[in-house]
């Protein structure tokens, strides 16, 4: 041992009292030296490479993974932050790297060295990087694309899943430019195509892509097995727009109201009548109809000098949801005026909720603007329920957990379409993720009644439960009330008749009528079983004559028109007074 550090131990370890406080004063100095020293050794030692299912043994700490690049996001909450989130994968497992002060951003499929600091959030693991050299890759970890066709995809998509391949196409539908985690679909033709592609666009394309725009994408198939369907995923930045193709652009029906949803994000064109009052635009329809006008500048300039208030006009501009007014509105701004947004659909919720559901309930406060769908009728005392991202049921239709803030005084049909504001939480008693409603407003109509028939029995009648049905029979009077009657069967169901109903009254007295109502399943009052009513009964009066249209049918009058002969006289009137189309006295 050398002869200071030799004196230096003997001072430490010498009992001497006349010496104790220097030996305390050592003794720290050398405590501090230990701990630098570690902590430089810390610093310029290589990290170790660990397979990425090892990670959970080396929490904080900074180590190397070596994987494939199978995602990304930058600037997940729009908030302007410099990081990307990226999801690697090696032959053990997938970790996401949260990534801040980055450099080059590597393309989806390259073979990466990444280093970080392991963190366990929770039990949830990832790996947080800073610094453009977290990231490190040659010319030669770069993927090579192959491309291919969608037909060639539809026929033997397992080929080429896990590859990285190039499509081209048209989209769908429109994206935001700040839309992440948001899908679309690929279709080989716009508008009538031979086949389609989902698309899971997991980052910001930053800038609006068009529906029905050719694009071309690179990315990587890979089967969804919650869907039961093969998808695409791809980065928003990736997208690249066929600039000589230009999509056309639909026109807003006044008449159509319901399907306006069906445009949200795009482009439109809608004429009417401008109203201009106190600086605030709308567009009025024949009908009395309106819709809500963001102009530009240069609009408002032209409108002052010309005098529009008042004039049939033309606008364009961008289908949008108001925050503020509760509507949908053209923004001649190209979406970018204030308060507005581009509602996300059922199936893109599910795509954010699914890519990353952990940073989602990090966030229980952020609000996002859904336009959906109602899955089942919604009584005014029901609090909880689905959203789904189809007006009808189809195969593979996306459905979402869903609990309102409180009961309501009216329906909210199956089927009618709803914009939302929603938050994410998560759902201690049913294990899932749920959507909580902060406020909503309905949009369109709902879906018209669906007939039943007898002969479909219990089984399929109960997936019409609390809808408003059509079903043809007759009415008859028992001691306990109406019911309706299959003819010649005992087959019935009870009527919880409306106020002033036409199907109970003389004139239809022992007809068979079609008739519609809310079905609803209650106890039997003996049996204790479980039987069908129909409530808020009426037989069928499209033209609202106050005669069933079963009757008119029959009796030769239109059931399309109150006044089928067009003398000014009610088809009710004419059929009490015995006159109409077919009456002598006619």
């Amino acid at each position: 041992m050398a002869d200071p550090l030799k004196d230096i131990m003997l001072r430490i370890t010498d009992d001497n009292p006349e010496t104790r406080g220097q030996k305390l004063w050592v003794m720290f100095a050398l405590s501090l030296f230990l701990v630098a020293t570690l902590n430089w050794y810390a610093m310029v030692r290589e990290p170790q490479v660990v397979e990425i299912k090892d990670l959970v043994e080396y929490t904080q700490e900074v180590v190397l993974v070596e994987g494939t690049v199978i995602s990304w996001i930058e600037d997940r909450y729009g908030n302007g932050e410099d990081r990307v989130d990226l999801v690697i994968e090696d032959d053990t497992g997938v970790i996401q790297i949260r990534w801040y002060s980055t450099g080059e951003i590597p393309p989806i499929g390259t073979n990466v060295t990444a280093m970080g600091e392991v963190v366990d959030y929770n039990g949830r693991f990832y790996m947080q990087a800073t610094g453009s050299g977290a990231f490190q890759w040659e010319t030669k970890d770069l993927p090579t694309f192959q491309r291919i066709s969608i037909s060639d995809l539809a026929i033997a998509p397992e080929d080429y899943a896990g590859e990285i391949v190039t499509v081209e196409g048209f989209i769908s539908e429109s994206i935001s430019p700040d839309a992440v985690y948001t899908s679309a679909y690929l279709t080989d033709h716009p508008g009538n195509a031979a086949h389609q592609m989902k698309l899971l666009i997991q980052s910001a394309t930053g800038a609006w892509i068009e529906a029905d725009s050719k694009i071309e994408v690179s990315g990587m198939l890979a089967y969804q097995e919650t869907d039961l369907r093969w998808a695409f995923h791809i980065q928003g930045p990736d997208i690249l727009l066929d600039s000589s193709y230009q999509p056309q652009i639909n026109y807003l029906e006044w008449s159509a109201e319901a399907t306006w949803s069906y445009e949200s994000g795009s482009k439109v064109n809608m004429s009417g009548t401008l109203i201009i009052t106190d600086g605030v635009w709308r567009l009025e329809g024949p009908s009395g109809g309106a819709i809500c006008v963001i102009p530009t500048v240069e609009d408002m300039a032209e409108a002052e000098l010309h005098n529009y208030s008042g004039s049939i006009r033309s606008v364009q501009g961008r289908l949008m949801w108001s925050d503020d007014s509760n509507s949908w509105c053209i923004d001649a701004n190209q979406g970018m005026g204030q308060n507005l947004v581009n509602p996300m659909t059922a199936l893109s919720m599910q795509a954010m909720l699914s890519a990353d559901p952990a940073s989602m309930l990090q966030s229980p406060n952020t609000h996002y603007t859904i336009n959906t769908y109602m899955k089942y009728a919604f009584e005014p005392l029901d609090t909880e329920g689905y959203f789904v991202d189809s007006q009808t049921y189809t195969f593979g239709q996306t459905s979402i957990a869903m609990t309102f803030p409180g009961p309501r005084t009216e329906w909210i049909e199956s089927g009618q379409g709803i914009v939302a504001d929603v938050t994410v939480v998560w759902d201690d008693e049913d294990m899932r993720m749920r959507l909580m409603v902060s406020s909503y407003t309905l949009n369109g109509n709902p879906p018209p009644a669906s007939a039943i028939l007898w002969d479909d029995g219990a089984t399929q009648w109960g997936y019409s439960k609390n809808q408003f049905v059509l079903i043809d029979g007759k009415a008859a009077l028992h001691d306990d009330g109406w019911y309706l009657e299959r003819p010649g069967s005992e087959q019935s169901i009870k009527l919880n008749v409306r106020a002033n109903a036409i199907g109970t009254d003389s004139l239809h007295e022992n007809q068979s009528l079609t008739w519609n109502g809310r079905l609803r399943q209650i106890e039997h009052p003996s049996d204790l079983s479980l039987v069908f009513s129909l409530d808020g009964a009426d037989a069928l009066d499209e033209d609202g004559d106050r005669l069933a249209d079963s009757f008119e049918d029959a009796t030769g009058f239109n059931s399309n028109n109150p006044d089928s002969d067009g003398d000014g006289i009610n088809d009710r009137e004419e059929m009490e007074n015995g006159t109409g189309p077919n009456s002598e006295n006619s």
